[in-house]
């Protein structure tokens, strides 16, 4: 026990020692904030994970931390501290600004892909992969032929979730409608944390025959489960899992490791081994996932659990290509 004591304080040391004084992380938070129980909660469980390792001084940039001058504000954080961590895309164009003022920093960018430079890293997830699983799964349980998806934002990374979810039904049932629903613009983040917009439209595809909804809206999403429980209809949860959040309400959730991610990213920095470029987290080595569906689990048949494993397997081993169109016929687009 010594020798295992010993040798991790040894560890610990020369993890911590190559810092000339106690390195500075800025986290800079999604726009649904903290407390969201999806995105930014994630990706906070493994920033504090790394600091109870690393003891690193932690920076918190919060979204109404963020003034009119969002620029300068950025820029102070960045000023205070030796790696930035961003999280989600309304930061994707600024971060490589903020790059190339302050070449001696490191930045790094959790969850989309942000443009190349050699202090600049990503973590990308393959939610397309996950979202296939979420939308086979939809389309194995609905009783109605008719599922949803609501979309916090209209941006790339979301419609990845977007597109994942529905060619997953359509994999599993061409016949099956799709109804999608975006909360907000690109450009406008508000789409994000907007609990009543959420329970609004889902409300209306509940009312339009979907029984199974999928969320990729941050907060908003909490909305969506509210309305499932209270139509007595099954909500996916997201990012993290939220099966919990609604027991019985919500079907599975499509798990991002965006702790995995932050944890392991921010570790190589801290230990010297910083490699700019992108890092990508997908089902094969299960940087997503669907949850384990703890509070549902006895009213799925054995059968179609079996037909999603046999469905990820498939995406794992490239079986299942990655190129269909998006919206054939029966999709719906408001």
């Amino acid at each position: 026990m010594k020798k295992i004591l010993s040798a991790f304080f040894i560890l610990l040391l020369l993890s911590t020692t190559a810092w000339a004084e106690q390195p500075v992380v800025g986290l800079v938070i999604g726009p649904s904030g903290l407390g969201d129980l999806s995105f930014n909660d994630m990706a906070y469980g493994g920033v504090r994970k790394a600091q109870q390792e690393f003891n690193f001084k932690l920076i918190i940039l919060e979204p109404e931390d963020i003034g009119k001058s969002e620029f300068n504000d950025l820029k102070n954080l960045a000023e205070k501290s030796d790696i930035v961590v961003f999280l989600g895309s309304q930061f994707q164009l600024v971060l490589p600004k903020l790059a190339r003022l302050y070449p001696n920093k490191k930045f790094m960018m959790i969850g989309v892909p942000v443009e190349s430079g050699p202090n600049i890293c990503a973590a990308v997830f393959k939610q397309y992969e996950g979202s296939f699983l979420a939308g086979a799964l939809a389309a194995y349980m609905t009783k109605t032929n008719t599922i949803g998806f609501i979309g916090g934002v209209n941006v790339p990374p979301i419609q990845q979730f977007e597109k994942g979810f529905y060619d997953g039904a359509k994999y599993v049932n061409p016949e099956v409608k799709v109804l999608i629903d975006y909360v907000s613009p690109a450009g406008d983040f508000s789409g994000f944390n907007d609990v009543k917009k959420g329970y609004d439209i889902a409300i209306n595809q509940y009312k339009n025959n979907a029984d199974i909804i999928f969320s990729a809206a941050g907060i908003t999403g909490n909305g969506v489960i509210e309305a499932a429980a209270n139509t007595g209809n099954y909500a996916i949860g997201v990012d993290s899992d939220q099966d919990s959040v609604a027991k019985g309400t919500v079907l599975t959730s499509m798990i991002k490791r965006m702790d995995i991610a932050a944890y392991k990213e921010i570790k190589r920095v801290m230990e010297g081994n910083f490699s700019a470029g992108t890092a990508y987290y997908g089902l094969k080595d299960q940087g997503v996932k669907l949850s384990d569906m703890k509070y549902t689990r006895s009213k799925i048949s054995e059968d179609i659990l079996k037909q999603i494993d046999i469905i990820k397997n498939k995406i794992i081993n490239g079986e299942i290509p990655k190129d269909k169109k998006m919206h054939a016929k029966n999709t719906i687009r408001k």
